[in-house]
């Protein structure tokens, strides 16, 4: 069957969503965070079908997810891990380095900072291969309302907890990815969408408020760093977010065919982009200044879409690179 070419531009505004978010702050930030990440673990699950293997599931996303992931975190850590040998700084910097890109999830920061979310995510699919299918929807709805409440505690009493991988954070996401499944399931209902439309429209200016008037009250998602926002109002306006960008992109699909095509060529490429965006980013940073954001939002998207295009060019830069890039998916 053939892919449908919105499922990339959602893809494709999701992982611009996530430069920019990266970039810029303020206003942006506010808006940015309250739904990006959950959008990705939203749109996996309008994707996800139940699977009967679950071993030989996992061993496929192994190699689709956790051989990209390993690879490019040795790419981009092994000059600074040359750079620790050849200067050291204090007894133990290497070995505490090691140790955190062992760790990964909260542990990982600077250009690879973006990582946590391929290892939870994995983590996310394995647990709903192991719930879908094998469960009836009302006993689902009710286990996923139950991660999502161990989530905020996790949030509220342990906030600081490091697990390796940021496994943790799978409780938070798994709730996303089965209302993409569900969502998916319903078909694109008008209702859904005028309800979407409704929560969006009034937690817009509540947002925009907390920003100018320095409330500081945390309404975003902040998934790596276990901030999930306010218990349950958070979790229904990123999931209102993400029904309206998911109809924005099919809007696009139909009608702005331009857009469509870049958006969906950086969605497809949106693994790479995740990787690699913060090398560019900061790198551009350190040279010019912090203050060309522009610049640095493009480059981040372009430099990272360079590489994912010569990682097509061979059999080997497809497997460690990509994962196959015939099967991908994030």
């Amino acid at each position: 069957m053939q892919r449908q070419q919105w499922i990339d531009v959602l893809r494709g505004i999701g992982i611009v969503l996530v430069v920019w978010g990266h970039v810029y702050g303020g206003y942006s930030f506010d808006l940015i965070f309250l739904f990006h990440m959950p959008l990705f673990f939203f749109l996996s699950g309008m994707l996800f079908k139940p699977v009967a293997d679950i071993g030989a599931f996992a061993r496929y996303k192994a190699r689709q997810l956790l051989v990209p992931y390993t690879v490019f975190l040795l790419l981009i850590n092994i000059p600074l891990a040359l750079h620790l040998v050849a200067h050291p700084h204090e007894p133990g910097a290497l070995l505490d380095f090691a140790i955190d890109l062992l760790w990964g999830g909260s542990r990982l920061s600077a250009w690879v900072a973006a990582f946590w979310f391929v290892t939870s995510f994995y983590a996310v699919l394995l647990i709903e291969a192991c719930l879908v299918g094998r469960h009836g929807r009302r006993t689902l709805c009710w286990l996923h309302a139950l991660m999502l409440g161990l989530s905020m505690l996790n949030a509220w009493l342990a906030p600081q907890w490091q697990v390796p991988w940021a496994l943790n954070v799978a409780l938070a996401a798994a709730p996303f990815f089965y209302a993409g499944y569900l969502w998916q399931q319903a078909g694109d209902r008008p209702g859904l969408q005028r309800w979407a439309t409704v929560v969006v429209l009034l937690a817009l200016p509540i947002i925009i408020a907390n920003r100018h008037l320095g409330w500081n009250i945390g309404f975003g998602y902040d998934m790596k760093v276990t901030h999930y926002g306010i218990p349950g109002v958070s979790f229904i306006v990123a999931l209102a977010c993400c029904i309206l960008l998911a109809r924005c992109a099919r809007y696009l699909a139909a009608h702005h065919a331009r857009s469509a095509r870049l958006l969906a060529a950086l969605g497809r490429a949106a693994i790479v982009i995740m990787f690699m965006h913060m090398v560019f980013t900061m790198g551009l940073a350190a040279l010019l200044g912090e203050q060309y954001r522009l610049a640095r939002v493009a480059l981040g998207l372009g430099g990272s879409y360079l590489i994912y295009l010569a990682s097509r060019r061979w059999a080997w830069s497809r497997t460690l690179l990509l994962g196959d890039v015939k099967n991908h998916r994030i």
